[in-house]
């Protein structure tokens, strides 16, 4: 008999998938696994594992998808990868908007329109202006994020903007 209760694993409601691994395209200062564009501590996920998860996770039910990194925008499978989570179900994906260029954006309006689930782009910021998001995310990501927002905007899709307010004393 073992010291530790055992709770069988039957269902499962939503799965995060962290498709890029540890690796980002920026370094935030509060990033709580340390991904950075050198961090290859966990490496990039293939479509055909993703896949394999996928299976699994409809296999106990799941209802909805996150895909995180890391920058998952750095997965040269995103967009297939997005297109094999959206047959099953609803799909988040979370980014910092740095890497959404208008073709790439245009692609997600695809997928989305193609798929009768829900396709929800996640952006962070780290501020309401340059003065505070870029001393976490770095010089001229303000910017560069709204970019991404923008283009986004402009591909018809509704971006979520997430935004953290940090306080300084």
């Amino acid at each position: 008999m073992s010291a530790f209760p055992s709770v069988p694993f039957v269902a499962l409601d939503t799965l995060w998938v962290q498709v890029a691994g540890t690796l980002c395209n920026l370094q935030c200062t509060h990033c709580f696994i340390s991904c950075s564009p050198a961090n290859q501590e966990h490496g990039m996920m293939d479509r055909a594992t993703v896949a394999r998860f996928l299976d699994e996770a409809e296999a106990l039910g799941v209802r909805d998808y996150y895909f995180t990194g890391g920058e998952p925008f750095l997965n040269r499978e995103i967009f297939e990868m997005a297109a094999d989570a959206l047959a099953k179900g609803p799909l988040t994906i979370l980014t910092n908007g740095v890497l959404l260029k208008p073709e790439w954006c245009a692609r997600l309006r695809e997928l989305s329109d193609a798929s009768p689930y829900s396709l929800d782009i996640r952006v962070s910021l780290d501020g309401w202006d340059a003065s505070t998001n870029d001393p976490v995310r770095g010089e001229g990501t303000f910017e560069r994020i709204l970019w991404g927002i923008a283009n986004l905007a402009q591909a018809g899709l509704n971006p979520v903007v997430t935004v953290t307010e940090t306080f300084a004393e």
